[in-house]
């Protein structure tokens, strides 16, 4: 393992060695000299900061330099290569990327049980990283983005897997918190994956996936009823939206576009993303129970009947000056764009519903690393200054832990989408940055082309308003 791992590799022969409670306490010392790495958020800040400067080749060179560093934080750093990829004009490569953390975070969904005990001897951060429940939805949802950027081909298929994806989640989180009472099950012959109730807000699905889908199904000019549905969907997830209701209108009467025109979706990634920070926190009666069970289920050890404040992991969104993206086409105001997957919100509600299991896993890590250490001086009989050495060591010990900061970095605040039906032919697309409709930065222009009966897709993201945001285009005029 690597010193971040916190976990020296000697620790496994001594313990093998010598079975004493002396050989547990060699252990923890040589944890202690294997100390001092930083966290993931200290050690991707620096290439986060290069992304939202728009330089993106020295900011995909340092996710390379971490991920090939740093075997632990490598998923992590491919899913924010795979949005450098992206913006990059490399949308293959961003899609081979997503997928491959998809699929591996699927095989991790699994506990190990070598990777559990070890983490109750250092910190969650030797485990690998199985992904957050909002960026396992995510990673679908740009899967859907990066096919789009090509020929979009397993667009839809993605569409799918995104709720797919929330209803395992959501119905996951629901066995473990069941509802006072269960609904029945929702027998919708429609071909269209309905959203199911969850126990409770934190589990709300994103608009965003199903007005892909009707997106998609009315681009074909045949299956506008499947298209309606889904409109349908996202707009009762959405009822104050208004640009939904026109699309709801207009599949309703089976027409994509007016003959001699295309549409052009144009989707904004808005604002700075959520990340973990590193937060002390004091454990709740619910996180204590869970804890509970734990530390039965690892050895002869009960919980004290006080545990000082613990470090854990905790979602931090940094303030926003843009708040949407107007759109202009060939010098005439089209709007603003609204969103349809509020990515904060996801990722807050999603995380926090599950805080009390990251609690509960700190605390039985404390409550193991207190008995050894009173194992040990029990059985050496130590006394007098030894003893006091003995606990200096077990309080070093402790402190040594971090809070696992492992995320994906480099995600946006908001996905809003703009749909503009426009002639067949080259148009110039004006984008600006707006905060309460009112432009707070320059101007970004690019030229895309329009088909006729077809769609053509734009991604632009705004993280702020000082950047200079990157264009992306499905059908770009050279």
């Amino acid at each position: 393992m690597t010193p971040c791992a916190r976990y020296h590799p000697k620790a496994k022969e001594i313990l093998a060695a010598q079975p004493s409670i002396l050989g547990y306490l060699a252990a923890c010392l040589l944890v202690l000299i294997s100390t001092g790495c930083s966290t993931h958020s200290k050690r991707i800040s620096q290439p986060r900061n290069l992304f939202y400067d728009g330089q993106l080749k020295a900011c995909r060179e340092g996710l390379e330099k971490l991920g090939k560093s740093n075997r632990h934080d490598r998923d992590v750093v491919n899913l924010d290569l795979a949005v450098v990829d992206l913006l990059s004009g490399q949308p293959k490569q961003a899609e081979a990327k997503l997928r491959d953390v998809r699929d591996r975070f699927e095989l991790l969904e699994q506990d190990s049980l070598a990777e559990k005990t070890v983490s109750m001897w250092t910190d969650d951060q030797v485990r690998s990283y199985a992904g957050e429940d909002y960026e396992k939805i995510l990673i679908r949802v740009f899967l859907s983005l990066s096919s789009l950027m090509q020929d979009g081909i397993d667009a839809e298929s993605y569409t799918l897997q995104i709720q797919e994806k929330h209803e395992a989640l959501a119905e996951l989180f629901a066995k473990r918190n069941p509802p006072p009472e269960e609904s029945p099950p929702d027998n919708n012959p429609s071909q269209v994956i309905a959203p199911k109730k969850s126990s409770g807000k934190e589990y709300q699905p994103l608009p965003l996936g199903f007005y892909m889908r009707g997106m998609l199904r009315e681009a074909t000019h045949r299956d506008y009823d499947d298209a309606v549905r889904n409109y349908e969907i996202a707009s009762s997830l959405l009822p104050a939206c208004v640009p939904l209701q026109w699309d709801l209108a207009r599949a309703r009467n089976g027409v994509h576009s007016q003959p001699g025109q295309g549409v052009v979706y144009v989707f904004a990634m808005v604002g700075r993303g959520p990340y973990k920070i590193e937060v002390a926190e004091q454990p709740t009666s619910d996180a204590l129970l869970i804890a509970d069970r734990i530390v039965s289920a690892v050895g002869p050890y009960k919980l004290p009947p006080t545990i000082a404040p613990i470090k854990i992991p905790d979602i931090a969104v940094p303030p926003s000056d843009v708040d949407s993206v107007g759109i202009r086409v060939d010098g005439h105001s089209i709007g603003p764009t609204t969103s349809l997957a509020n990515i904060e919100q996801l990722a807050v509600s999603t995380y926090r519903a599950n805080r009390n299991s990251i609690i509960a896993r700190a605390v039985a890590r404390r409550v193991v690393k207190k008995a050894t250490i009173a194992a040990a001086k029990t059985s050496m009989g130590k006394e007098g200054l030894t003893a006091l050495g003995m606990d200096v060591v077990g309080i070093a010990w402790e402190a040594s832990e971090a809070a696992d900061t492992r995320c994906w970095g480099l995600l946006p605040r908001d996905i809003q989408i703009l749909r503009v039906e426009a002639p067949a032919g080259d148009h110039q697309l004006q984008l600006n940055a707006l905060l309460g409709n009112r432009p707070v930065g320059p101007a970004q222009s690019t030229q895309v082309r329009v088909f006729d009966g077809q769609n053509t897709y734009v991604i632009c993201w705004f993280p702020d308003a000082r950047s200079v945001s990157q264009i992306m285009c499905s059908n770009r005029v050279e």
